[in-house]
């Protein structure tokens, strides 16, 4: 609100009948000696939502109405020193003179002394703070009850994506960035409403211009989406429900595909070690021992091979090898991939297979995806799309 304090009163309408009902009230009998029987409070009121349930008394003589009767908001409070009487005037007439009393029984200045600069900042600090005293008074409890409420829900919901994702490390998968909303978006209270940060706006610690610092007390537009999102908090608990509940299902996917992980590490171990203790027996096989040495391969067995095909493979090759019969090119260098094939898994894949794995939509692990996993994982998405 923007005061501009007049030195005096003129002869306009409500000036005449402010002077008239300020005399009335004063032991003098003319306005130029009466006014100086009166001083400004610096007590204010305003009924923002319509409250008249617990009005001050130098308000509730004429509610809304200044004392010269013109239709006000704000209502300051004035004290006739002499006749004891408190009475209210609008912002139109809070004038120099009221204040400069005010500011000479505090300062001991002189009314030729005090400035305007003086009277501005009386405006400026006294009025302001008396303002904000007065809201809290009124509001206070409901709002900081609100607000509390909400204000870890808001921080979830009125929030905007960045347009950038990120990787989260707990989730394994690349998410949408998102920030908190600093302005709303459509119109308020339709559904397209988008509402801007509740805390945001408030008191969040990165916001210079939180309005708990600059104004003191939450405008109208901040106080209204506070009480639509306060009785309407269950359609944002439905929509941090949603979150959770994908957090809560992409962890057990995780705990899963680690157990798999698990328990294919466990029976690789098995195998490896049902591997040695089968090439350790094959020194009764001395054509076969001499055909591996012949080709430059270690021993082998059928179980090294990674699924049913290559195992049907190893074993068919071995029997080969057992009688002496020579391989061919082809199956040599088959030979060689199989039996190769744990030293390819150990090779981690390269960023370009893992960058195409997210482009794909892979929602696994890629941190320690080997170079042949992802391959084969690009090779089942692309055959899958191809499919549908």
């Amino acid at each position: 609100m923007d005061i501009k304090p007049r030195r005096s009163l003129k002869n306009g309408r409500w000036d005449r009948r402010l002077k008239e009902r300020m005399v009335a009230l004063s032991n003098a009998d003319n306005y130029d000696d009466a006014k100086h029987e009166w001083i400004a409070t610096g007590n204010v009121w305003w009924n923002e939502i319509g409250n008249y349930e617990q009005l001050p008394d130098y308000v509730a003589v004429h509610p809304d109405k200044c004392l010269c009767g013109h239709d006000i908001v704000y209502h300051f409070e004035i004290h006739n020193t002499e006749t004891d009487v408190r009475e209210c005037v609008g912002s139109d007439h809070i004038n120099s003179y009221l204040i400069l009393r005010a500011i000479r029984e505090e300062t001991g200045l002189e009314d030729d002394y005090i400035t305007d600069e003086m009277i501005e900042e009386w405006i400026q600090v006294r009025v302001t703070t008396l303002k904000k005293n007065a809201w809290w008074k009124m509001h206070g409890e409901q709002f900081t009850e609100m607000f509390d409420a909400v204000k870890d829900i808001d921080l979830r919901v009125n929030v905007r994506k960045s347009g950038k994702k990120y990787y989260d490390s707990t989730l394994r998968m690349y998410r949408d960035k998102t920030l908190v909303r600093k302005r709303s978006e459509g119109t308020f209270g339709t559904p397209r409403y988008q509402m801007a940060s509740i805390v945001w706006r408030w008191n969040h610690p990165d916001n210079k211009k939180a309005q708990i610092n600059t104004k003191g007390w939450p405008n109208k537009k901040l106080y209204n989406d506070l009480m639509m999102f306060y009785f309407t908090l269950e359609k944002a608990n439905a929509i941090i429900k949603k979150e959770d509940d994908f957090v809560i299902a992409r962890m057990a996917e995780i705990k899963k595909h680690d157990e798999i992980q698990e328990n294919r590490l466990v029976a690789a171990k098995e195998r490896r070690e049902r591997v040695v203790a089968t090439v350790e027996d094959m020194t009764h096989q001395p054509k076969f021992l001499e055909m591996c040495e012949y080709y430059g391969l270690e021993p082998f067995v059928p179980e090294q091979g990674k699924d049913n095909w290559e195992e049907r493979f190893l074993n068919d090759i071995k029997h080969r090898m057992i009688k002496g019969n020579p391989l061919t090119d082809k199956q040599l260098t088959k030979l060689w991939e199989i039996l190769d094939s744990d030293t390819r898994e150990a090779v981690p894949a390269t960023q370009k297979q893992k960058d195409y794995l997210i482009r794909l939509g892979f929602e696994g692990d890629i941190d320690d995806i080997s170079k042949s996993d992802a391959s084969e994982q690009i090779n089942r998405i692309k055959q899958e799309r191809w499919n549908t």
